[in-house]
């Protein structure tokens, strides 16, 4: 697969980003005084906007706000930067960005967390844009984002590839026309990649950057 530019999600895909996430989520619970899911619960609400997920877990708007201000503080207090870039991530988009292939990024983080994160990890210069959800977003799809993500790359959608973790990266890549590479080392797993319909599916980052450089 020699696509001409590359969109990376960022949970999941470059970060692996659980151990911060799943302790906000657990603090979140608790200072709002719900029961704390266990572990393989919580991780299943790593991709979409925490409120959809509130949402759709029947919680009204006055308990997703006072639990989405409970987990942003918690994420401000560290929770947001309580990561690690996947072995050999950061070698394999310094080796695309020096070969002159146009990356991106596209996450359902909010767009200022998304550069806090991305700039944390000194990678922002080796990304045409990154790009974040904005106030106001709030599904299960990252259609939006990865079409802006597409729009700092500046080549048609059908010429990148979306690398991401979860069914929502598959799934809204496959709504622009874009084909997908499926990472089944993040959270969401091959079965879930494989349902979702991804191009391509990967077990290690390694085999990423073959099939990248291939």
């Amino acid at each position: 697969m020699t696509p001409r530019g590359i969109v990376f999600d960022l949970d999941g895909t470059l970060t692996d980003s659980q151990r911060g996430l799943l302790a906000s989520l657990r603090r979140m619970h608790e200072h709002v005084g719900w029961a704390v899911p266990d572990d393989d619960e919580l991780l299943r609400w790593l991709g979409p906007p925490i409120g959809t997920v509130l949402a759709e877990a029947g919680r009204s708007p006055e308990e997703v706000e006072r639990a989405l201000a409970a987990f942003r503080a918690t994420m401000a207090d560290g929770g947001l930067l309580d990561s690690t870039l996947y072995p050999g991530i950061e070698a394999l988009v310094a080796r695309l960005d020096d070969a002159g292939v146009p990356l991106a990024v596209a996450t359902h983080k909010l767009q200022r967390d998304a550069e806090a994160v991305v700039e944390h990890y000194g990678l922002r210069h080796r990304f045409r844009g990154v790009h974040g959800r904005i106030e106001g977003e709030a599904s299960h799809s990252k259609a939006a984002a990865i079409a802006r993500a597409v729009a700092s790359i500046g080549l048609p959608a059908a010429e990148l590839v979306m690398v991401g973790d979860r069914v929502h990266d598959i799934a809204s890549a496959r709504e622009l026309g874009m084909p997908s590479i499926g990472v089944a080392y993040g959270y969401g797993g091959r079965a879930e990649l494989e349902s979702a319909g991804a191009t391509r599916i990967v077990d290690s980052v390694d085999e990423l950057a073959s099939l990248l450089a291939a």
